[in-house]
């Protein structure tokens, strides 16, 4: 087989090989040979253009799709990069298929045989206990129109006229997108003429052979190696033509009930694993009406960042993070989506809590290095990621057709907000490496939130299950408050429980949530002074923002299971006298319909990891189309249609998650941090490279790395979020398994040791760029 090296040489000779002159050029082009050499190049040129008799078929040899071609009188299956370096080299050959062209074929550099030399092991792309195929998460809300995954072959002409050959990867009414070979150029904005041969001959549609025009819109970033370059089109040209093939192509029902039947087991899959993780997922996610923050979704593993933005008197203060400038930068007219970092802090003065927040832009380089220094060392230092996202039109008509329980809420709706804490707090040290500056502290007072008024801000749970522990009864009744710095305060009670108190006072409360008083139920005492009722300790859990009622808890003590009791036999005894506080919860279709916006705007990438025997496993991964340069980097070392942790985790998936899935010392929560270089070569990744945070033992080191993964390619930072999964089964009900046991008992039972094999809840984030501006590396 010819040499890489002789490949200019070759490339003049096989086109004049039997014809006149081929010998005089010969003599010429190899003056520097001798007789013997020039005899063996004449002989490989005979070799070379020789007709083959053998068809190509490619499949399994190469990493891509392979279809079928009727070319020279013989069937074919080639992927697209064959197909296209055949109708390049075609005419270097006289037209024909000969051994040269075989050979060529066979030789792709995305050929097993190829990535093999060049020293990467196929093992490395397969490795089930790390890849999966991803669940397009909202996937049934996130389409105005029908768009299918759909594979078919186009011929596609670039505004030069160069011809190149290329598939769909999906379709609809208004635009496709497809991959193309790499090696060529594509300018977004240019118009491009598509041809669809397999398409328009399976649905005997002509205008498909006619040529269909199409601006290019997008380009992803190609991470995955395939040689291709992922494009988005717009149809420029007015036509029913792709409507109909759409149409035809999704009444085709050859299969049909075995179709429909796999579709409920997949959708029942697909939503037990969302809901996990709405219910899993740290981040925290508002809800606003233009400008007045409405509604917080609350979770388990959210609750913490929510209870973070409330002030002394457990009153939320999380709207000041929206000041009126900062909405406007995030919540512009136009913008789909937008993010900002934003530093926090809090301060205690005089028993009041102080927030300051600032993002990147709002502060000088010097105001910037004084607010690490000032915030970082405090343990109230907060890193936030704040994503905006728009809610339109399209979305409340998705969600009407979702939900027939529609609620005029959700028309108030305008913007969603999803807050990650990217705090760790062992780089808190990062922000301290720039020298301090000589301004005043004073300075940052101008990022001091302002404490009042209240905004009314709702904590909706995210499950539709009561919160409360205990009943509520209301019942208006005397009794007196003593605390350390209010003194004594009279007042009545609100309503009462066993273990809770709710007061209204007649003078303003000065303490602080968390802080202990002494409640003696006056009126009761009088009634059985033999009653435990006279200085019960309860502790603050909310006061109201004119400090006029306060809601408390008992004090857990010897003494509190007797004053328990015997306020238990108090309200069993006087039921009927008793009004119960009920607790309301919050509609159901509002919280569907905040779910389902959720899923369709992914700030993160949710993972699920089963533990089987000692091996954990990559059961599911969720996403978002189109995905970020983090998703295309997880696709980078799967196989094709699937995503690997291995570009992040490498080796190590036990390593990072022991810590949440040992039986003894589990942690709630674990963090990571991975420093990732990729190189390129032809567009497409040659080498990836993760470090974690701990294996670098200087700030200086980081640096390095990463100033040298910019040189040689392009550097990402993740953050990987590890939590988990106490009981999978709970997520998969017997009354969602029985319809799908009807079905098919073996894929029942499957699905159900899936869920019940859950271990783990992890979530990667993209935080390149906080990391750069922590480092300070341009």
């Amino acid at each position: 087989m010819m040499k890489d090296h002789d490949q200019a040489l070759f490339d003049q000779l096989l086109p004049l090989y039997d014809k006149d002159g081929f010998d005089e050029l010969l003599q010429k082009l190899t003056q520097q040979h001798s007789n013997s050499e020039r005899l063996l190049l004449k002989m490989e040129v005979r070799r070379l253009m020789t007709p083959s008799v053998k068809a190509i078929d490619l499949r399994g040899k190469v990493m891509g799709n392979c279809r079928h071609y009727y070319l020279n009188g013989q069937n074919h299956w080639m992927d697209d990069v064959a197909i296209n370096l055949y109708h390049r080299r075609l005419e270097i050959y006289q037209g024909q298929l000969t051994q040269g062209l075989w050979e060529e074929l066979h030789n792709t550099p995305n050929s097993h045989r190829a990535i093999q030399k060049s020293g990467e092991a196929l093992e490395d792309f397969s490795d089930e206990t790390v890849e999966a195929q991803p669940i397009k998460f909202g996937h049934y809300l996130s389409r105005s129109e029908n768009r299918i995954q759909l594979s078919t072959r186009i011929q596609v002409f670039l505004p030069n006229g160069t011809e190149v050959n290329g598939s769909t990867v999906d379709l609809s009414n208004s635009g496709m997108q497809v991959k193309l070979p790499s090696s060529f150029v594509y300018d977004i904005g240019s118009t491009i003429i598509v041809y669809f041969p397999q398409l328009g001959d399976e649905c005997q549609l002509p205008e498909l052979f006619s040529g269909l025009k199409y601006r290019i819109v997008g380009k992803e970033l190609n991470l995955v190696r395939d040689n291709f370059q992922r494009i988005r089109l717009r149809l420029t040209t007015s036509t029913e033509a792709v409507k109909e093939a759409i149409s035809i192509k999704l009444s085709q029902n050859t299969v049909k009930t075995r179709q429909e039947n796999a579709d409920k087991f997949l959708t029942t899959r697909s939503r037990c694993y969302e809901q996990i993780f709405l219910e899993q997922t740290p981040s925290l996610q508002l809800f606003f009406s233009d400008s007045s923050l409405k509604y917080g979704l609350l979770t388990e593993h959210n609750r913490a960042l929510w209870d973070y933005w409330h002030d002394e008197r457990n009153q939320p203060v999380i709207d000041r993070l929206f000041s009126e400038k900062r909405l406007q930068h995030l919540a512009l007219k136009g913008l789909t989506s937008s993010e900002t970092l934003i530093y926090c802090f809090s301060h205690e003065h005089a028993g009041k809590t102080f927030f300051f927040s600032a993002c990147p832009t709002e502060l000088t380089p010097e105001q910037r290095h004084l607010f690490w220094h000032v915030g970082s060392s405090r343990a109230s230092w907060r890193v936030l990621r704040v994503t905006m996202a728009t809610i339109s039109d399209e979305d409340a008509e998705r969600l009407q057709e979702a939900s027939p329980a529609y609620i005029s809420q959700i028309d108030e709706l305008t913007h969603i907000a999803t807050i990650q804490d990217l705090t760790q707090s062992h780089v808190n040290t990062d922000f301290r490496l720039p020298s301090k500056p000589k301004l005043p502290s004073k300075t940052l007072n101008q990022f001091v939130h302002t404490r009042n008024p209240i905004s009314r801000i709702e904590g909706v749970p995210s499950q539709l299950t009561p919160q409360r522990k205990e009943e509520r009864f209301q019942h208006r009744t005397g009794a007196t408050l003593i605390h350390h710095l209010s003194g004594e305060l009279q007042g009545e009670t609100v309503d009462f429980s066993p273990n809770g108190l709710h007061l209204k006072l007649t003078r303003p409360f000065k303490g602080n949530k968390a802080q202990e008083v002494s409640v003696t139920f006056t009126d009761l005492k009088r009634l059985d002074p033999n009653a435990p009722l006279a200085n019960v300790p309860y502790k603050v859990v909310r006061i109201s923002a004119d400090r006029m009622t306060v809601q408390l808890s008992l004090v857990r003590d010897r003494y509190s299971e007797n004053r328990s009791s015997y306020l238990k036999r108090l309200i069993e005894h006087n039921r009927h006298k008793l009004s119960v506080d009920y607790e309301v919860l919050p509609d159901a279709p509002l919280v569907h319909a905040m779910h389902q916006m959720l899923l369709t705007r992914l700030s993160t990438i949710p993972y699920f990891l089963m533990l089987r025997g000692e091996t954990l496993h990559l059961a599911a991964i969720g996403t978002n189309y189109p995905g970020t340069d983090l998703n295309r980097l997880l696709e980078s070392k799967a196989a094709q249609g699937r995503m690997s942790l291995a570009p992040v985790l490498g080796n190590h998936l036990m390593k990072y998650a022991s810590t949440v899935t040992r039986q003894r010392n589990r942690l709630a929560q674990v963090k990571h941090e991975v420093y990732i270089a990729v190189e390129f070569e032809n567009n497409a990744i040659s080498d990836i490279k993760s470090r974690s945070l701990e294996s670098f033992s200087t700030p200086e080191e980081r640096k390095f790395f990463i100033s040298q993964a910019k040189k040689r390619g392009k550097f990402y930072a993740v953050r990987n979020w590890l939590q988990p999964i106490e009981d999978g089964s709970q997520w998969l009900s017997p009354e969602t398994l029985e319809p799908l046991i009807a079905l098919s008992t073996q894929r029942a039972r499957q699905l159900e040791l899936e869920f019940a094999d859950l271990a783990v809840y992890g979530e990667m984030s993209d935080i390149t760029d906080e990391v750069l501006l922590r480092l300070e590396v341009n």
